[in-house]
This record gives structure tokens, C-alpha cells and sequence, in this order.
């Protein structure tokens, strides 16, 4: 969908308007627009106004300096219209109207254990695939092949996992197929127990991956700060990379004061590699019978998409080893993590708001 500049359907009119109501004297008066014609009688009355499309500049309009062209799309909305967009893309790319070529791949981490990556990561992958996206889901977590543990507990299955691929081969010798495990997304499990699978053949597989498929999550282990600085963690080896190179990454921070502290470390550390904070998201997961969680302010560390409650029904299934189950209170932060890593992509959040009154003037349950 190509972006346009908010706007009234009569354009003269509010032309007319503005130049009847110039600039107080010691005001700025700003305007964006993407309509071509004299903009002259405006600029006179003392208004800005930028060009917001490419092509030629019109009379009375100027190019948008380097600093907006660079921002995100939710650094931009917010100094200008003081409107809060979880949206990571640049300007000057919507403004170009560039297109990713290969599939836009999210890994999930956290700093602690127990946060329902694994779950998430499922979850993700799911909707997504609902959404008609075609999705992969790896799992990175090779100490323990989490998503394999859901799948084929007793680990009796003929299944594929990421050391039957080498480079060179078809992407698809390393996953397997949805449908055969009950499931709308092809799934890439963690080597055996024993095989070791270097770093460098997980990127080269993500990157022939993100050629065939249209959604690639990546379910990784807990990382710590210190492990941004391993060159033999995963932190270091696989995720910097991906951030560096504009991929969004997904932070879930569990609730407690201690799991929060230790979170904003790994936070802080992120920023500290100078990782644009518009690719970082963060999720908070509070556990069953927490009481007095806050919330913290994670502005300066990246875009906040939610609270997930986790219950014990959740748990219930988790344990049983359930794949598959309708929770409705995961659902707003889950659809706000999609819409965010995939924008213009048909996911809204406001459809499972919790604070939103639906039609029959009850409140959603389950998650603020």
C-alpha cells in the first residue's frame, strides 16, 4: 500500500484557509503534502511546506531534509503529529516506495528463561500463516530443540532438522512441511542432540530461507549482555548481524524486579551498540500469580508491543505439550508484534484490543 500525507479531501479549501490565516509572529507553521500545484501563496503566509513525493519539487514547496528522510516512520509521526506508531520503516524508503526482496526474518530472545519464547515464537508463526503469509519458523535454540520437545517428544520422528542441509542443497531438505505436523507453517528444528551446527551455516540457510518463504521467525535462547561481546554466542554471531542489517528483533522481558533489572542490561547493552531502537520490540510477560507488576518505560531501549498475563490454562497446555490453542489474551500483542515487524500487511491490533469495548459494550479479558 502506498503512504500518503494525512489529509482532507478538499485540498483548495484548506489551501484557501491557510493563506487567510498566516503564521502568528514567533510560530512555526509546517506542512507536508504530496499534491502537486503552486504552494507559493502558502509558503508566503509563512508556512513551511515540505514535498513529500519524488519528482519535481513544486513552486513554493522544499525537499525534506536529510535528518526526516532518515527517520523512522514512528520518530516521524511523533515530532510531528505527537501521534505514538509502533512502524520501524524509514521515510525516505516509504517515500521511494522500496520493497523488501527477501522475507522479513524476526528473532525472539530474552534474558531470562521461562518467558514463553517458544510459545510466542509458535504463536507468531501462526497468525502469520492465517494472514496467507508463507512462514517459516527455525528453531535457534540448539542446548535443548525446544520447538522439537512440542512436536515429537519422544524424538521418534523421521523429522528434518538444520543439519541435514549444506549449502548448495534445496532450503527445503532442512524444515518440515506444516501440514505433516499439524500446523499452517513449515517448521526448521534445531540439530540432534550431539550434532553441532556453526553459526555461519544457520545464516547461510536463514539466508536461502528468506528467498522461498514470506515470514521467517527465529526462536533463539536467552542471551545476556555479555554475550553481545562472544564472538562464539549466538548474540554475537547471529543476532547482531541481523540487527546491524535491519531485520527487527523481539525482546520479551518477564516481569519481577530482578528479571526486569537484569533485562534493562541487556537492553541498555543493545543500545549501546548503537542498534536503531525502532528494530527493537519488547514484550512484557508477567508470570502466574505476580502481584504489583509496573510496567517500565523502555523508550530509550525501543518500541513497546504489549503485556502478555501468562495463566494457568496457558501452563496447562505448555505441559501437556500442546501445539495448537485458543487463548484470546495473547491475541492484541501478538497482532501488534506482526504489524510492527510487517507493516501494510492486514494485521490491527485495535480488533483485539483489551481496553477497546466491543459490540456489545464489554471489555476484552485477559490483558491490559
Amino acid at each position: 500500500m502506498r503512504w500518503q500525507v494525512p489529509a482532507a479531501d478538499n485540498i483548495q479549501a484548506q489551501a484557501d484557509y491557510l493563506v487567510r490565516h498566516p503564521v502568528p509572529s514567533g510560530f512555526k507553521g509546517i506542512i507536508f503534502t504530496d499534491r502537486a500545484g503552486n504552494w507559493l501563496p502558502i509558503a508566503n503566509a509563512g508556512y513551511m511546506v515540505y514535498w513529500c513525493n519524488t519528482g519535481q519539487i513544486p513552486v513554493g514547496a522544499m525537499g525534506m531534509s536529510e535528518q526526516m528522510l532518515r527517520m523512522s516512520v514512528a520518530d516521524f509521526a511523533r515530532t510531528y503529529w505527537g501521534i505514538q506508531l509502533a512502524d520501524k520503516r524509514l521515510v525516505v524508503d516509504i517515500l521511494q516506495n522500496k520493497v523488501k526482496e527477501t522475507a522479513v526474518l524476526l528473532p525472539i530472545t530474552s534474558n531470562t528463561g521461562g518467558v514463553g519464547k517458544t510459545t510466542s515464537s509458535r504463536q507468531l508463526a501462526d497468525r502469520a500463516s492465517q494472514a496467507g503469509l508463507r512462514v517459516l519458523l527455525i528453531d535457534g535454540n540448539i542446548r535443548q530443540s525446544s520447538q522439537r520437545s512440542f512436536f515429537d517428544p519422544r524424538q521418534d520422528k523421521p523429522l528434518h532438522t538444520i543439519a541435514d542441509w549444506r549449502p548448495g542443497m534445496q532450503v527445503q531438505v532442512g524444515a518440515n512441511r506444516g501440514r505433516d505436523l499439524g500446523v499452517p507453517y513449515d517448521i526448521c528444528f534445531a540439530p540432534p542432540a550431539g550434532v553441532g551446527v556453526d553459526w555461519q551455516i544457520y545464516r547461510q540457510y536463514i539466508q536461502a530461507a528468506r528467498r522461498l518463504w514470506d515470514f521467517v521467525v527465529l526462536d533463539l535462547d536467552r542471551i545476556s549482555a555479555d554475550d553481545l561481546d562472544d564472538r562464539e554466542n549466538i548474540a554475537n554471531g547471529l543476532l547482531l548481524p541481523y540487527i546491524q542489517s535491519g531485520d527487527p528483533c523481539l525482546v520479551i522481558v518477564k516481569a519481577g524486579r530482578q528479571t526486569q533489572i537484569d533485562a534493562l542490561n541487556l537492553l541498555t547493552a543493545l543500545a549501546e551498540h548503537h542498534l536503531p531502537k525502532e528494530l527493537i520490540g519488547i514484550k512484557d510477560t508477567v508470570p502466574v500469580g505476580l502481584q504489583g507488576y509496573r510496567r517500565l518505560d523502555y523508550t530509550r531501549y525501543g518500541t513497546f508491543l504489549g503485556t502478555e498475563y501468562q495463566t494457568v490454562e496457558a501452563s496447562n497446555h505448555i505441559a501437556n505439550g500442546d501445539v495448537r490453542w485458543d487463548d484470546p489474551g495473547l491475541a492484541f500483542a501478538r497482532e501488534n508484534i506482526l504489524n510492527w515487524a510487517l507493516p501494510d500487511r492486514g494485521f490491527n491490533p485495535e480488533r483485539f484490543n483489551p481496553n477497546a469495548k466491543n459490540s456489545e459494550g464489554k471489555k476484552g479479558r485477559g490483558r491490559k
